[in-house]
């Protein structure tokens, strides 16, 4: 199938671009959906169950028009504890002193939809990519600074990798991208098989 036509299934900035970056400009179609962990659920069920779930709710964008949806969750998780978004400047602060000097795991998982024609879609298939991030040392009050510059907020695990808490961080074994909350390698994958390619055709031109 050949489309230009993308939905993105999130309200994320920085995922609309991270797409960008492969050269896709996308829709952005957020989806609500419950985001309640099930009793005994992995941290890597949950992330792949939260992607699809947003990829399903946002299905029926797909009925009218040909086109390719792209859904994505992030979870951040240490000793099989999610840690989601903080609430408060105290919840962010208990996250930041629990990942201190410790190797923590971020998942992001990717579910893509496509529709050939009309009333036909169908599921490309569910990416899931592991990233492991280990912390330096955290003081209290640099935890306590580091809400106070508002970019905590609304970042699983309370922190983004692209930002100040860059500083905080010792070293990543995965993908980067991943943890910012779309893995491109696993995305890329994807979109080629649904027939987004974010590479140019090459031309009749002898080199």
């Amino acid at each position: 199938m050949k489309s230009s036509r993308l939905i993105l299934a999130s309200a994320s900035p920085r995922r609309a671009q991270l797409l960008a970056q492969l050269g896709f400009k996308c829709e952005i179609c957020p989806q609500d959906i419950d985001e309640t962990r099930h009793e005994a659920e992995s941290p890597e069920q949950y992330v792949g169950r939260m992607a699809e779930e947003k990829a399903q709710s946002g299905r029926s964008l797909l009925l009218s028009q040909p086109g390719v949806l792209i859904a994505a969750d992030t979870v951040v998780s240490l000793d099989d504890d999610v840690l989601a978004k903080p609430e408060s400047a105290e919840e962010a602060e208990s996250f930041l002193l629990r990942l201190a000097k410790r190797t923590h795991e971020v998942r992001s998982a990717v579910c893509v939809l496509a529709s050939a024609e009309a009333g036909v879609v169908s599921t490309i298939g569910l990416a899931v990519s592991l990233t492991r991030v280990t912390f330096g040392e955290i003081s209290r009050t640099e935890a306590q600074r580091y809400w106070r510059s508002g970019e905590p907020r609304g970042k699983a695990g309370g922190y983004a990798i692209q930002g100040i808490a860059a500083a905080f961080i010792r070293s990543i074994e995965g993908s980067y991208s991943g943890v910012m909350g779309l893995p491109l390698y696993e995305t890329a994958a994807l979109l080629k098989q649904a027939g987004l390619d974010s590479l140019p055709e090459l031309g009749d031109e002898r080199q």
